[in-house]
């Protein structure tokens, strides 16, 4: 490839970065900052000569737009159980990603960028996929606190619905948002039974579906619901340890599954490092280029099923 040519896919690329990152990033201010952006349409409003800029503002908004992350991401980072916004998830795949396609188009020339693009799009996949189960653990290992909280309600004299509200004001996270929508349903006019079942549905954990069971077998009998449902509480707490002490003695092979996922890498990039014909001869050759991303892909399906493998059955 001509100098002229790496310099101009070079340039191509950098612009995509400069566009995607901006993009995401408005695409966030705009999301966070609703009040501000208020703000200003009123103080603009007494100051007609600033059409222009209002113009101008609704063309960037419809540009984040464009840029704004697909609507199935909120609900697989939901999956992951972590705290980082799918905004924010979303800027830096799309501003890494573009930084280091640009690096490998410098370091290795068009082959290695159309390396890097194949890591940058399998990447979010093969995260997604180790992460995935973080969700469902959460809520299992928050079940037996919110059940607790449900017979503390029953004892009091509340109702099996009030029960359901009150759990699910001091429950945190997803499993307390699924307890208030089944209160919410109970509230419009559902029943309790119907209500917990359409929960079970949406989530079906082995937890919830114990705990969905002797609710609606509460609700369906009558009487005194409270000791049978600090039954099912103590249930889950100890299959909940012995889970956990499965865990504890898988940990030692998924530090060796980790160890090996990384090695591979790490020793390319070291050879490479130190003998730079190496380097030289896997981004810069074709036999090169279908070595390195078979050994990638190859590395990336051994982590993902050594991942398998030592994970705890739920």
């Amino acid at each position: 490839m001509t100098p002229s040519t790496l310099s101009a896919a070079t340039g191509a690329v950098a612009g995509a970065l400069v566009l995607v990152t901006a993009g995401a990033g408005r695409a966030a201010v705009v999301g966070c900052g609703r009040a501000r952006a208020a703000a200003r349409a009123r103080s603009a409003a007494s100051r007609p000569a600033w059409g222009a800029s209002r113009r101008a503002g609704a063309a960037g908004t419809g540009t984040a737009a464009l840029l704004a992350p697909p609507p199935w991401l909120p609900a697989r980072v939901a999956e992951t159980a972590t705290s980082v916004a799918p905004t924010t998830v979303w800027t830096v795949w799309a501003g890494g990603s573009v930084t280091a396609v640009v690096g490998a188009g410098l370091a290795g020339g068009v082959g290695a960028a159309l390396l890097a693009v194949a890591v940058a799009a399998a990447a979010p996949y093969v995260a997604w996929r180790l992460l995935r189960h973080r969700g469902p653990a959460r809520i299992e290992a928050a079940l037996p606190g919110a059940v607790e909280a449900i017979a503390a309600a029953l004892r009091s004299g509340a109702s099996l619905r009030q029960a359901l509200g009150e759990a699910a004001a001091v429950t945190p996270g997803a499993l307390g948002a699924d307890l208030a929508e089944v209160a919410t349903a109970t509230e419009r006019g559902a029943g309790v039974v119907a209500a917990l079942e359409s929960w079970a549905g949406r989530r079906p954990l082995r937890g919830v579906v114990l705990v969905v069971a002797a609710l609606c077998l509460a609700a369906e009998t009558g009487g005194p619901a409270a000791s049978a449902v600090d039954s099912v509480a103590a249930t889950l707490r100890q299959r909940l340890a012995a889970e956990g002490e499965t865990r504890a003695l898988a940990t030692q092979a998924r530090a060796s599954a980790v160890v090996m996922a990384i090695a591979p890498v790490a020793f390319c990039a070291l050879s490479s490092l130190v003998d730079p014909r190496s380097s030289a001869f896997l981004l810069r050759t074709t036999a090169g280029l279908v070595l390195l991303a078979a050994g990638l892909a190859l590395d990336a399906a051994g982590a993902l099923w050594m991942a398998r493998l030592t994970r705890v059955a739920g």
